[in-house]
């Protein structure tokens, strides 16, 4: 299923103003296990044309992304996720992959078998026949409130980096090149067929507008700005 995908940039001030608003009717994700926020690290794939990072430059509105996804520096809970966008809507699709695996991409001793999960395989085709290979590592903080009609989902994601230490993927003393300037916030809005009147009121603040922010794409172009070559 296809799910609608909004974003906005935020301050701290309307930070917390949405969080107080959606406080009373939105629950934080039961995922956060009494914690605050939960941390995120993305590791992108792109071909040796750049496609992925040159559609997300020229706005291409039907396009996609792989990338391997662990939390809070957990591996042993690791997948690998196939991002679909069609203008402002989102789909993934996902499987489980072990460190190990991981491991595998990273150094190229990757094998095509029918005991693989079929997105693991169709990535390994792609690493074969179009040359994906790592170039940007993302990391960032998030605050998740969900609400179970119309399966809502709004989230506050900050203090955002990008590296390409691949090498220490999986460490936590990696390089990390700021993606925002200090005290910005990047909330995202995701929902179904519908989203309740309540909840989309209360998201409403002055001065909030939407924007086609992308880690992924921000994250390439902090990397070369930062190294002061080609991507």
């Amino acid at each position: 299923m296809f799910r609608f995908e909004k974003k906005y940039i935020l301050n701290n001030l309307q930070v917390e103003q949405l969080k107080h608003r959606l406080s009373p009717i939105m629950k934080l994700d039961p995922i956060l296990s009494g914690k605050s926020y939960y941390s995120i690290r993305s590791l992108y794939f792109d071909d040796y044309n750049d496609t992925c990072l040159k559609q997300v430059i020229n706005g291409i509105s039907e396009r996609y992304k792989y990338r391997i996804r662990f939390y809070n520096g957990n591996t042993e809970y690791i997948v690998l996720e196939k991002k679909y966008k069609i203008n402002n809507m989102t789909h993934k699709t996902s499987c489980q992959i072990s460190k190990e695996q991981v491991l595998d991409i990273l150094s190229g001793n990757i094998i095509i078998s029918k005991d693989n999960d079929k997105l693991l395989n169709e990535f390994y085709l792609m690493i074969k026949t179009r040359g994906f290979r790592p170039v940007v590592i993302i990391d960032y903080d998030r605050i998740p409130y969900v609400y179970d009609a119309g399966c809502v989902r709004v989230t506050f994601d900050y203090n955002l980096s990008c590296s390409y230490d691949f090498d220490k993927l999986f460490d936590n003393d990696i390089l990390r090149i700021p993606l925002m300037e200090e005290g910005s916030t990047i909330l995202e809005v995701k929902y179904n067929d519908f989203i309740p009147d309540y909840i989309r009121f209360s998201l409403q603040l002055n001065e909030l507008y939407r924007t086609s922010f992308s880690k992924y794409g921000n994250g390439r172009l902090a990397i070369k700005n930062y190294i002061g070559g080609c991507l």
